[in-house]
């Protein structure tokens, strides 16, 4: 008997054209615009937050405490090398991947800038003491409600809600806990595998890794303080920048308009304060 004619090769002959057939339909779902679009928003998130902690560090060169003492500014490449994983992972159709890169994000920002916060009056040996310590739980994002937030005001709520909120979500990614076997159960019904991710998957992780990076920010300004923060958005102009991808942020938007005192927005500030609620329209309805 040839290999033609046995009904077992013939079975995985027909299984292997069909996985083919269907991978060609999946690279026309990957050239869509609405798939590209997803990918094109993800790419600019992570550039925005590179260059945005740069700028944070930037900044700080004036302030020598900062660069000897803070624990926050040493593991701003562990943040971003996640960050690019995680980006990579998408582009790669490892969506779970992603949200796994999230989590260890959310974790190493938050503790970090709780240490700094904490241990305020320690040198740099002492922070890393503590941050090694039981004092400090790593694996979760618990000490987000011990953060001042100063420039939050009444946002600063919701942000530890948020904060708390994307963690537990990323986290369900990282265990086989029940709410990823339904859902890999779901998608496997839907004929969704590894690679085969629809735009709606990619455009839900990429909102979740904008929504990340911009928790990353509002801590990144924490750590640096008002005055920093200050000197990036308003004297730096970042506030002016449309291409800075985290306007769009309702917490970024809240630290934003702690700065509205300042003299240099009086001249403009209706016209500012007007821009800040447009862009915050704007994304709110992409999202509908």
């Amino acid at each position: 008997m040839t290999q033609s004619d046995d009904p077992l090769v013939a079975m995985m002959m027909a299984v292997r054209d069909a996985q083919a057939a269907r991978a060609l339909e999946h690279e026309s779902v990957r050239e869509s615009a609405e798939y590209q679009e997803a990918l094109a928003s993800v790419r600019h998130t992570v550039v925005g937050l590179f260059k945005t902690l740069n700028l944070c560090e930037f900044v700080a060169t004036r302030w020598p405490a900062y660069q000897e003492r803070y624990l926050f500014p040493r593991h701003i490449d562990d943040i971003g090398e996640a960050a690019l994983a995680a980006q990579l992972a998408i582009e790669n159709g490892a969506l779970n991947a992603t949200r796994r890169e999230l989590r260890y994000m959310l974790e190493v920002a938050v503790n970090t800038a709780f240490v700094d916060e904490a241990a305020s009056d320690q040198d740099l040996d002492d922070r890393l003491s503590f941050y090694r310590s039981n004092a400090v739980k790593k694996q979760n994002v618990d000490h987000v409600r011990y953060l001042p937030l100063r420039m939050l005001s009444e946002s600063r709520g919701e942000f530890m809600v948020e904060t708390r909120k994307a963690w537990v979500r990323s986290s369900n990614y990282v265990h086989l806990t029940k709410r990823r076997i339904d859902e890999k159960i779901r998608l496997r019904a839907e004929g969704v595998r590894l690679g085969f991710e629809t735009p709606e998957m990619v455009a839900t992780v990429a909102a979740e890794v904008h929504e990340v990076c911009s928790i990353v920010i509002v801590l990144a300004f924490e750590t640096v303080g008002p005055a920093f923060t200050g000197d990036i958005l308003v004297t730096g102009g970042l506030d002016s920048n449309e291409a800075w991808p985290f306007h769009a942020n309702r917490f970024i938007a809240a630290v934003d308009a702690h700065f509205d005192y300042k003299q240099e927005r009086q001249a403009s500030l209706p016209d500012h304060i007007r821009r800040r609620e447009r862009r915050l329209r704007r994304v709110s309805g992409d999202h509908a």
